[in-house]
């Protein structure tokens, strides 16, 4: 939807720019118009062109409907992605993203041979899907730390913030070494 949106977008502006670009011919050349909307009177208010002012109405018609839809999307709140609603007998709970990624960091820590946790958290339609990024120290079993870390993630975020954890993906990014590597000044 996003690639579609942009495109209509484009060819908006360009449709746009080429009206706008006859508007200043109009104004430095006042005449122009006069001729211009002559001719398009005397095409128009023939008896067979009824198909081109039925392709003029729908014109004009979508790029109306464009520039409501245009209008509607710049008003439209983007407050909604950055949080997960949970709704109650009371009222609304809204929990943001960066408190659930800030809750799987959490419980990545709590486990043993994990260094280091990065965590991106995306809502879905039903809960949220986790990703979490992580070094793990060595001799550590990778399938049995990531399992681990999944179970203790989901259930984590669970417990905390009573939204459904749809997915936890773990991603070992490195096998921390102990060694730091500082560079020579001779």
């Amino acid at each position: 939807m996003k690639i579609l949106f942009r495109v209509l977008l484009a060819v908006y502006a360009f449709c746009l720019a080429v009206f706008s670009a006859f508007a200043m011919y109009v104004v430095i050349v006042p005449q122009a118009f006069v001729d211009i909307s002559e001719s398009i009177i005397h095409v128009i208010s023939t008896d067979n062109a009824t198909a081109l002012r039925v392709a003029v109405f729908v014109t004009a018609l979508l790029f109306f409907a464009l520039s409501i839809m245009f209008l509607l999307s710049g008003v439209r709140s983007g407050k909604d992605k950055k949080a997960v609603s949970k709704h109650t007998n009371i009222g609304e709970i809204r929990i943001s993203l960066n408190s659930i990624e800030n809750i799987a960091i959490n419980a990545c820590k709590r486990s043993n041979g994990i260094k280091e946790s990065k965590t991106l958290v995306k809502k879905a339609d039903d809960g949220v899907d986790i990703e979490v990024r992580v070094v793990v120290m060595p001799d550590i079993s990778i399938p049995v730390i990531s399992e681990e870390v999944q179970g203790c993630v989901k259930k984590s975020v669970e417990d905390a913030s009573g939204i459904t954890v749809r997915n936890v993906r773990v991603i070992v990014d490195s096998i921390y070494s102990g060694v730091t590597y500082k560079p020579r000044v001779e």
